[in-house]
């Protein structure tokens, strides 16, 4: 498993750099797409930094490694990001699986656009030149909102041929079941993607980690707040 303290590690790096906000008190949370109000937000967008890119490389490449050295993880030929956030994590994965552990392996990248020459699947992913039939793929991410971005990736995918993606690695699984404020699902958006889709999504932090680290310094009305949110919008209970 990965060290604790390379957790703290990463969580302490989200909130300096305010990747990862906390809302100011319980009557001003923070708005989600979908109309609920939570009392924290990751926004990966907000780490552009070389401080940020080499811990999100340490903490991204001590993880898979971890799942692959336990066997949790089948081994894979290539990591994918989705665009565009999914880009440079899986940039920073394979540097710091080779660096750190002296894996090697290749990535690939997914175009918004399609481009409109060369090889099929060099039209809209990135780095399938060197693909061959049968390989396999590791996909990764930051988080997970609804899904929607990776299930059109996986279309994507398809245009490679025959293919394995052994899975999707993501840094922070908010716990939330899916829907709206009034329309709440059954399961989260990970739980979702391995029911729908037969993905097994493994993830560096949940909530309830953050949750955990943080609750003690966190104010009565929002700690409050956030227990109340899980009671009616979470997979998983927080105290």
């Amino acid at each position: 498993m990965v060290d604790n303290e390379i957790k703290k590690e990463f969580l302490s790096m989200l909130m300096e750099k305010g990747a990862l906000r906390i809302a100011d008190d319980a009557s001003n949370l923070i708005p989600l797409k979908s109309g609920r109000k939570t009392t924290f937000f990751c926004n990966f967008g907000d780490l552009s930094d070389g401080e940020s890119a080499s811990t999100i490389k340490k903490a991204y490449a001590t993880f898979i490694y971890s799942l692959l050295k336990e066997k949790k993880l089948e081994d894979f030929d290539f990591i994918f990001g989705p665009a565009y956030k999914g880009i440079n994590l899986a940039c920073l994965a394979c540097e710091g699986l080779y660096e750190l552990y002296g894996i090697n392996k290749k990535y690939l990248y997914d175009r918004k656009e399609e481009k409109g020459h060369g090889i099929a699947a060099e039209k809209s992913i990135v780095g399938s030149a060197s693909f061959k039939q049968g390989q396999k793929i590791l996909m990764i991410d930051d988080v997970i909102t609804t899904g929607k971005a990776k299930i059109d990736a996986l279309e994507k995918l398809k245009s490679l041929g025959d293919h394995k993606v052994v899975g999707l690695v993501i840094a922070i699984d908010r716990q939330d079941k899916t829907g709206d404020v009034v329309n709440i699902g059954k399961h989260s958006a990970v739980q979702e993607m391995e029911i729908n889709f037969g993905m097994k999504v493994y993830s560096f932090m949940t909530m309830q980690d953050i949750f955990s680290e943080l609750k003690n310094s966190l104010p009565q009305e929002i700690r409050k707040a956030w227990i109340e949110y899980y009671n009616k919008y979470g997979v998983v209970k927080v105290s």
